[in-house]
């Protein structure tokens, strides 16, 4: 997945335009998280690299039979930040051989908990 860089700046950096993160966990049997680590991922509504995709529902009401995605917008969006967007620290990974692990990890874990 690549980001459309010319659509994310005109859209004036809003998240929702950015680098698409899919917040749906299992879709036909297969268990996935997505993530996004990037070092341009703001605590603010208006601006940032990550546009959290979720999935609406089909018509026939199968949660694993979504039909299209909307993008989330201000605090829906901030709100899962640590669980499927997190903020890379340009230095820190490279000083830290396990950050990025341990960053996935938690994810993780923050996903489950709160589902």
């Amino acid at each position: 997945i690549q980001d459309n860089y010319p659509f994310w700046r005109d859209n004036n950096h809003a998240p929702w335009a950015g680098k698409p993160v899919w917040t749906n966990t299992n879709v036909h049997g297969y268990d996935h998280h997505h993530v996004l680590l990037d070092d341009n991922i703001h605590n603010d509504p208006s601006d940032g690299a990550g546009g959290i995709r979720v999935p609406i529902v089909a018509e026939n009401g199968s949660n694993n039979n979504y039909n299209r995605y909307e993008s989330l917008h201000g605090q829906e969006a901030l709100d899962l930040h640590g669980r499927h967007l997190i903020r890379v620290p340009t230095i820190r990974p490279s000083l830290e051989d396990d950050w990025f692990i341990r960053q996935i990890e938690m994810a993780r874990w923050l996903t489950h908990k709160i589902n």
